[in-house]
């Protein structure tokens, strides 16, 4: 196999700037790897409501009401008397 005559014309750069930094939203685990913080059970929900806008057998109308009631955020004792444990 031959060897190629091929340099590189552009000069070394020190790319440790770029390093990827941890975000304040953002945790480790015990293994270095990067997780995200937590989110409330209101936002859980929430996510859960808005990624099923459009799915079949659901009522649209009602799912966007309860989108918009999960949007608002309320108090920690609001949310516990509206929704108690099960």
């Amino acid at each position: 196999m031959s060897k190629h005559n091929y340099e590189n014309p552009s000069e070394k750069q020190d790319l440790a700037h770029v390093e990827s930094g941890q975000h304040e939203s953002e945790e480790r685990d015990e293994h270095g790897f990067t997780k995200k913080k937590p989110i409330s059970d209101r936002e859980c929900i929430y996510k859960c409501l808005d990624n099923n806008r459009q799915m079949a057998g659901l009522d649209r109308k009602q799912v966007e009401r309860l989108c918009k009631e999960f949007e608002v955020e309320k108090t920690d004792e609001q949310i516990k008397n509206e929704y108690p444990p099960l």
